[in-house]
């Protein structure tokens, strides 16, 4: 069982972190993990868009991102850590909690985050420049693990909107059901008001 911290204490993450961030969501820059998440491992995977990373302040590798975006593994002990992704246009900053099987401490209402796909290499759906994905589309590349014929029957939409999955799934994670980029009411109400 996950300990939670105090009200009060997610109060100030939640109003430095919102104060610090001047990125729209589609231009963040740090795609895993997501803001206010828990990791149950110290083995952390972080992936970032072009730009420096800094993890509690340090420079995360020492140098800016190759391409267009990257992967990194670091181990990170347990506590809450603080994620900051920079480059010439934006800044983002998202905290997160890493827990152990000795250290469960973690803010109250933060959410344990699952990978996707799990423990996949980049190439799996990325092109080796990451610059694209291997398919043509989207939804060609998620259709190269999942069935399409079951996510038509899982969802209320047509085909044509399935397509899009990136309109309400993320594809590197999420500490949603389904890797949903936001709660199912919520990402309903996007284009359902």
């Amino acid at each position: 069982m996950t300990k939670h911290l105090g009200a009060t204490g997610t109060l100030v993450l939640l109003c430095s972190v919102w104060a610090a961030d001047r990125t729209k969501p589609e231009d963040a820059g740090i795609l895993r993990p997501t803001h206010q998440s828990i990791l149950e491992t110290e083995e952390v995977q972080i992936i970032a868009r072009e730009g420096e990373v800094w993890l509690d302040g340090k420079p995360l590798g020492g140098r800016q991102t190759p391409g267009t975006r990257r992967a990194l593994s670091a181990q990170i002990p347990a506590g809450i850590h603080q994620l900051t992704w920079k480059s010439a246009e934006a800044l983002q900053k998202i905290e997160f909690a890493v827990t152990t099987s000795q250290n469960k401490t973690a803010p109250s209402g933060w959410k344990v985050y699952r990978a996707h796909p799990p423990q996949a290499e980049c190439e799996t759906c990325h092109a080796p420049q990451m610059r694209n994905f291997k398919k043509l589309s989207v939804a060609e590349t998620c259709f190269t693990c999942h069935k399409q014929k079951g996510f038509a029957e899982g969802h209320t939409h047509n085909d044509e909107i399935l397509d899009e999955c990136v309109l309400c799934h993320n594809p590197h994670g999420s500490t949603e059901k389904f890797h949903l980029k936001m709660t199912r009411e919520t990402a309903c109400k996007q284009c359902h008001g």
